[in-house]
């Protein structure tokens, strides 16, 4: 490979090494000061100007190969994107302002905030050894290196750099304070070139107290102290961007894992046992991807940092990762193990393919997102079973599916535009343009594409090719590689390709312009008729292109038909909108007779043929049942189809399409074989939950001919309560303090809990939820529902089970929310106590009171995350909106307010978007605008807004209240004030355009000629902005800046480490 690869981006100089020292860092002020060094070599000639990405810094000074003061100029202009001045309210005009300023700014374009100018004197240089260069035949600009130092400082960043300051001086805040990375916009906290395809060597160093520890991307090669304060000296001899350099400075507490000295986690003070627990396992996917992949990771050690107000649960770094200190539990939880597990995982997966192995291009972000979700969900394969990765990739396709029709068609392929005109679709807009909840379901559907190549190619093939691009990638690390070797390092759509097509000789362009290059997901309507005379099946698919997100597919697709001799797939080409084929039957009519019958999974089962038509031998047929292509697939056949199919088919996602489908079909049939897969050990646990709630379905639409017990209230009572004969008959009553009567069936008593069958907690869990939503011929839950919730909650416990029951808890007071319907209210007064004591049911009243004591226990006795808490203010938001129930607004406040648990205060604030929607309370409004303009905590204000954008208060051209020039105006404000966060900006994009459309609101006064002529687009406008610097803190910033030795130790450590 040769260095003029290098030049499919427009920079004209390649980054080598980059040294960057932190000499100061400061809590009480939030600020940090340093300097860094880039290593440039030109690759042209006449090199004079140099562009560097830097926002949101101050810049004292730069030098260049040891000539001081050069001039720069620091320009920034994602800054006046919007102008107060312009009268314009409109997004199309801020989205083409917004796609020039990026390429402004765009380093692959050879463009950055900060220019800096070299010197003449080092021009001529330059030239003078050109034309030595030229009299030796030899054209290679690489032999000139600019070494440029550039003194800056951070203070009270805005993104970035994340600093956690309590507001007490207590010892245990103190303590408490760090500061860390944001994300992967390494120009918000140091001057650099902010591309994944420049990646370098670095050398980093940082001094703090001494009582802080640093992590940093690299190996610790030295930590020295002096005068109480302490130098941390790294070095990442494996190039990597700058986007992928990570920082944690704080007083944290390590632990080395116990089965490689390679990996080392933090923490925050009094979290260490949470933090063993949490990273027992983190080996296990390391060891995995290594022998997967048949190649080691190239990072010396790696560590994981647990913060607080981390921007994301997880974001890796090169060779570390900082995750939400919320993912450590203790091992008493089960449910926090599998996100836990997965997050962590999926930071290791990027340190292959994401840090290491880099896109190109934002282009190919769906690639490496892809391959690292790939490997996350091979790895959860292997650790939580094949039904628990097929679950979560169906429901991964369900969710792409599901947003592609509602919202937005998603093109992975984030090319730039062609024209202007075409910035109004979402699609052509850049990927630093793209809201998070685009981005969130655009890695799903990259997930489910890569998983597609793998299915085309084959996974030992697939293993072959990442296997190569390691190996390639591998060799450009080296001690003695040449620079133009370092673009290994990256890799886009069309080299992947190009891979692909040399080790298999096998063509995936056709499936890239299909999935990647185009957007949309087809949509089948299947059904089929078997001809006994001609011993066939005629199978019809049709596809529906007139749904939003619809597109016609190309390609083949698999049917599976099972027969009374087995099961048999076959293979037909979809081309046109509606395909009719004809499958051959291996099995003749057998009547009214019992036959074992063989499986896909190898099995034979014994059937009861009865109900099965006497002239067809079909018992059921699967569309695509391994997924190997993104559609939403409706298929027809008849109810007994369906019921065998659930009842014998093993595969979950059979499983699963036959619950959804017999939803249609209420009959005593399908009430027996939805209480057989209930009863079934042998299920995998989600299917008997969602079989649970489908019975419940089919009592509420038998609910007027329905007899008997409903099957998961007996299911519930058999497996998880026992039979008290002592007791008799009659019914116990108890009291409680507010005079309301308990009614227990004396037949059951509740078990103490024992959670040490997962599966089975999971279903005792969740089952009393599926029996809460049962409602006889009046519509209402019936009584006998109410009081077996309130056994369970009251008689609950949990003194000798070693696992807790916080979410156990939780789950029945959901419950109790399920029960609940808009008819317990018969009045409509506003006097609570009226309302309490005359107006409401009983059983209202019962859930209102206990609601209340619940909520006040978990005071006094949190529980784990306070999730109780979270489910008492779920439920108090449905008694207000349902039940009509005043709740004064300001019990949300408080609960939203800063200080609370983020898991409380995120529940609080999206009861109140609700508020918004529901009542159209301006107040609440102003309020949840002020939590997204000042909270400290960046996750909450990310997720107010996308609650936001699924709740709006109102929608395009909708009248309402809240639809008014303050409101535009308002959250105009806070796109423009938003100038250093792209992500939250984006969503605010996505919230305005939502409610406004994307030109002008119509509520707004329309714009005269005048001001149509005044408003410029031209990138002209855009004023310089050169960075007034106080002499006299100039002076002393250079005094402290060469006095010490810093800058000669950090070169020393470099040349030593090259």
């Amino acid at each position: 490979m040769e260095l003029e690869e290098l030049r499919q981006v427009t920079r004209s100089f390649v980054l080598s090494h980059q040294t960057l020292c932190i000499t100061g860092v400061s809590f009480d002020k939030r600020c940090l000061v340093g300097y860094t060094e880039l290593t440039l070599h030109p690759l042209v000639k006449n090199f004079n100007v140099i562009k560097l990405n830097a926002r949101q810094l101050t810049i004292y000074a730069v030098t260049i190969n040891d000539e001081r003061n050069v001039e720069f100029s620091y320009d920034d202009p994602n800054i006046q994107i919007l102008s107060d001045d312009d009268p314009r309210r409109d997004l199309t005009s801020f989205l083409k302002r917004q796609q020039r300023f990026f390429e402004y700014v765009d380093p692959d374009e050879g463009n950055g905030e900060l220019t800096i100018f070299i010197p003449l004197s080092l021009q001529q240089q330059e030239q003078n050894s050109s034309t030595t260069n030229d009299d030796n035949n030899n054209n290679n600009t690489t032999d000139i290196v600019y070494k440029v130092t550039i003194d800056f400082s951070l203070e009270h960043p805005e993104n970035g750099i994340h600093f956690f300051v309590p507001d007490d001086d207590a010892k245990l805040s103190r303590l408490s304070r760090h500061l860390f990375t944001t994300g992967h916009d390494a120009r918000l906290w140091f001057p650099c070139v902010d591309s994944y395809c420049e990646p370098s060597t670095w050398a980093i160093e940082v001094t703090v107290e001494e009582s802080l520890t640093v992590i940093a991307s690299g190996e610790l090669v030295e930590c020295t102290t002096n005068n109480e304060l302490k130098t941390y000296r790294f070095y990442l001899s494996t190039p990597a961007p700058a986007p992928f350099i990570g920082l944690a400075i704080g007083s944290f507490e390590s632990v080395v894992d116990s089965n490689t000295q390679e990996i080392t986690n933090y923490c925050l003070p009094g979290l260490l046992t949470l933090l063993t627990n949490t990273t027992s396992f983190v080996h296990e996917p390391l060891e995995y991807y290594e022998e997967l992949l048949n190649a080691s990771c190239q990072y010396p050690n790696y560590k994981q940092v647990f913060v607080t107000e981390p921007h994301a649960e997880c974001i890796p770094f090169a060779s570390m990762a900082i995750f939400n200190v919320n993912l450590l539990y203790p091992s008493t939880v089960i449910e926090a193990t599998w996100h836990s597990r997965t997050q962590m995982a999926f930071a290791l997966a990027n340190q292959f393919f994401g840090c290491f192995i880099t896109m190109r291009s934002w282009r190919d972000w769906w690639l490496l997102k892809g391959l690292a979700l790939y490997l996350t969900s091979l790895y959860t394969r292997r650790a939580f079973g094949n039904n628990e990765y097929r679950y979560n990739l169906n429901q991964d396709m369900l969710d792409v599916i599901r947003y592609e029709r509602e919202e937005n068609p998603i093109r992975l392929d984030f090319a730039p535009i062609k024209s202007e005109s075409d910035i109004t679709n979402v699609n052509n807009r850049r990927g630093t343009m793209m809201s998070s909840q685009y981005l969130e379901v655009a890695a799903k559907k990259a997930h489910l594409v890569v998983r597609m190549i793998d299915d085309f190619i084959g996974r030992e093939i697939m293993m072959q090719i990442l296997n190569k691009l390691m190996c390639l990638a591998t060799t450009a690390c080296l001690k003695d590689a040449p620079l133009s070797s370092r673009s290994r390092l990256h890799i886009s759509s069309k080299s992947f390709s190009r891979v692909v097509s040399t080790l298999t000789t096998k063509d995936i362009q056709a499936l890239l312009t299909q999935w990647v290059y185009e957007s949309g997901c087809p949509r089948l309507i299947g059904s089929f008729t078997f001809s006994r005379k001609r011993n066939v099946v005629e199978l019809e698919l049709k596809q529906d292109t007139t749904i939003k997100g619809s597109k016609k597919f190309l390609g083949s697709l698999v049917i599976r038909v099972q027969e009374l001799e087995g099961s048999f797939s076959h293979t037909i080409l979809l081309e046109d909108s509606v395909t009719k084929y004809e499958l051959t039957c291996h099995s003749k009519v057998r009547r009214n007779k019992k036959k074992k019958i063989p499986l896909i999974s190898g099995d034979e089962v014994d059937m009861d043929l009865n109900q099965m038509d006497p002239e067809c031998p079909i018992l059921w047929i699967r569309i695509d049942p391994d997924l190997k292509v993104i559609r939403e697939l409706q298929f027809e056949q008849a109810d007994y189809n369906w019921q065998c199919e659930l009842r014998y088919e093993r595969d979950i996602l059979s499983q699963f399409e036959a619950l959804e489908a017999l939803k249609r079909y209420p009959s005593q049939n399908t009430r027996e074989t939805l209480g057989t897969v209930l009863d079934s050990s042998n299920c995998f646990y989600r299917v008997r939950i969602e079989c649970a709630y489908v019975l419940t379905h089919i009592a509420n639409s038998m609910a007027n001919t329905w007899t008997g017990t409903l099957a998961t209230l007996s299911f519930f009572r058999r497996v998880f309560m026992s039979t008290n004969s002592t007791l008799s008959s009659t019914n116990v009553t108890t009291s409680s303090t507010n005079n309301l009567s308990l009614t227990v069936p004396s037949a059951n008593i509740v078990r103490i809990n024992d959670f040490s069958n997962s599966q089975m907690y999971m279903i005792q869990k969740t089952i009393p939820q599926a029996i809460a939503l049962q409602r006889n011929k009046d519509r209402v839950c019936p009584p006998e529902v109410i009081n077996f919730l309130f056994e369970l909650i009251h008689y609950n416990e949990n003194s000798k089970n070693r696992f807790s029951d916080a979410f156990y808890r939780s789950s029945l007071i959901d419950s109790l929310s399920n029960t609940l319907t808009n008819i317990g209210l018969t009045s409509t007064t506003t006097n609570v106590d009226l309302l309490l004591n005359h107006t409401l049911d009983t059983n209202t009243k019962r859930i209102f009171d206990e609601i209340l004591l619940q909520l006040n226990y978990d005071k006094i006795i949190p529980s784990y995350g306070f999730c109780v808490t979270c489910s008492c203010l779920r439920v108090l938001h449905k008694l207000n909106i349902i039940s009509g129930i005043p709740i004064d607004i300001n019990v949300f406040y408080e609960y939203a307010s800063y200080g609370m648990f983020d898991r409380v205060r995120l529940i609080a604030c999206e009861i109140l978007v609700e508020q918004i929607e529901i009542r159209m309370n301006q107040d609440v409004f102003e309020y949840i605008f002020n939590l997204i303009t000042n909270d400290p905590d960046y996750n909450l204000r990310h997720k107010i807004i996308q609650h936001l954008c699924h709740h709006p208060p109102f929608r395009q051209n909708q009248t309402c209240s809240l639809n008014n020039p303050i409101t535009v105006h308002r959250l105009w404000s806070l796109i423009k004030n938003f100038a250093y966060d792209n992500q939250i900006r984006n969503d605010l994009v996505e919230l305005y355009q939502i409610m406004f459309g994307l030109s002008r609101p119509n509520c707004l006064p329309s714009l005269n000629e005048t001001n149509e002529i005044l408003i410029k687009d031209e990138l002209d406008d855009v004023s310089d902005t050169i960075v007034d610097i106080d002499p006299e803190r100039l002076s002393y910033f250079r005094l402290a800046r060469y006095a010490d030795d810093t800058k000669a130790a950090a070169s020393k450590l470099a040349s030593t480490s090259k």
